[in-house]
């Protein structure tokens, strides 16, 4: 079994900065957003509201992204 090792207060150039808070947040907005617009498309069964599926599979590709930090999860 390999083992690794990280110097403790070390980081490598790869991890400092891969996390975007904005975007993270924009994704968020997105995903929450187009649910409750699903929701809501559920409720009234009006469908001009279907379109909500929109933002939820947008956001949930950002959060698929380097610009939220997969490598943090």
């Amino acid at each position: 079994m390999v083992e690794y090792h990280v110097a403790e207060g070390k980081r490598s150039e790869s991890e400092a900065g891969s996390l975007s808070i904005p975007f993270l947040v924009l994704a968020a907005v997105l995903c929450g957003a187009g649910i409750f617009g699903m929701a809501y498309w559920l409720v009234t069964q009006n469908w001009l509201y279907f379109a909500s599926v929109i933002p939820v599979i947008v956001g949930a590709l950002m959060l698929f992204t380097r610009g939220t930090g997969p490598d943090h999860a």
